[in-house]
């Protein structure tokens, strides 16, 4: 590879994570950053990139990955939650069903915690699963509940609805 590609590689997800921080101020602490970078002249992207690492390290050796895919499963989506809350839109049945069914495997996972340790890569399968419950293109939840949860569940709560 050559030397003089790096820097323009290196670039182009500078000025894309750039971007991100711009589109989301208040997250990102753009402001704080700015005002760092005009400080030293080291890139704000720079800052942010080992505030995220150095947290997602203390994270990881805190927790775990565990941890980590917990929080991936829940920061989110109750983002969005609180988010289709306000809103009005039509997103409340889908964060909706996604908590029930996240919280069902939630269970699941601790009822069968010994099975689930001896499968390779289970977070990275849990991290999948859960990203793509959560995806608006996908609405995985949605699918989990009408094809698995719901006829599981349902005969219960018609019994329950009787009593």
């Amino acid at each position: 590879m050559n030397d003089k590609m790096v820097p323009v590689q290196i670039e182009k997800y500078v000025n894309a994570i750039g971007d991100f921080m711009d589109k989301h101020p208040t997250t990102t602490m753009n402001d704080k950053l700015q005002d760092l970078e005009q400080k030293t002249g080291y890139h704000k992207v720079y800052f942010f990139v080992t505030g995220a690492v150095a947290s997602l390290s203390a994270l990881w050796l805190l927790g775990g990955v565990k941890l980590l895919v917990d929080l991936l499963g829940f920061v989110y989506p109750a983002y969005m939650s609180f988010k289709s809350m306000d809103s009005g839109s039509h997103d409340d049945t889908q964060w909706l069903t996604y908590w029930v069914v996240f919280s069902f495997l939630s269970i699941v996972e601790n009822l069968l915690s010994v099975i689930v340790t001896a499968i390779p890569f289970y977070f990275w399968i849990k991290m999948g699963i859960i990203v793509w419950m959560y995806a608006p293109s996908t609405r995985g939840a949605e699918v989990m509940y009408q094809q698995g949860l719901r006829p599981l569940l349902a005969p219960y709560l018609e019994a329950a609805k009787k009593d």
